[in-house]
């Protein structure tokens, strides 16, 4: 019998939820600030947790760990959609957030004291030639990694019973 999908609403809620909350740390000032970047995985862990609950219901607990899973990590690659599209749009839109996240860069390099200037220069001249595909990784590689690992932790809590047994006339 055919699961019922819970995964396409909750990833694009999840997803939109966390480019709120991320504007929202960026426009208070505070996305620079040591931490505040993963303020933004609160809404994501709850979203899939949340769908594993869903899921799990929408099917009568009548699930396995690996069909949760999946809804969780297929809810997950919607989010990273949602974030990859936001990570694009928000370089338009706030461009001198580029500039930030160098001048932060730079700052830590210079507080290393085993890492020369011409050390710093180069990792910094890299960075700026490929700020958009480290831009473009991070949202990919980043929001999977962490999907991942929240779908797990969904797999586990959802309520299972297994697989629906089978009846005649089916």
């Amino acid at each position: 019998m055919e699961k019922k999908n819970t995964h396409i609403v909750y990833g694009f809620i999840t997803g939109i939820a966390m480019v709120i909350v991320g504007l929202i740390v960026y426009l208070a000032g505070a996305a620079f600030k040591p931490g505040m970047q993963y303020i933004s995985y609160i809404p994501f862990l709850i979203g899939i947790l949340l769908n594993a609950v869903a899921f799990s219901k929408a099917n009568d607990g009548y699930v396995t760990f690996g069909n949760v899973f999946g809804s969780c990590f297929k809810a997950s690659m919607i989010v990273t959609i949602v974030i990859l599209a936001w990570s694009v749009v928000s370089m338009m839109i706030f461009p001198e957030m580029k500039e930030k996240a160098m001048t932060m860069a730079h700052d830590e390099m210079m507080k290393k004291q085993n890492v020369t200037d011409e050390q710093i220069d180069m990792s910094m001249n890299i960075m700026k030639k490929y700020w958009n595909v480290f831009l473009i990784a991070g949202a990919i590689f980043g929001t999977l990694f962490f999907g991942a690992i929240f779908s797990l932790i969904g797999g586990g809590i959802a309520k299972k019973n297994g697989e629906r047994p089978f009846t005649a006339g089916e």
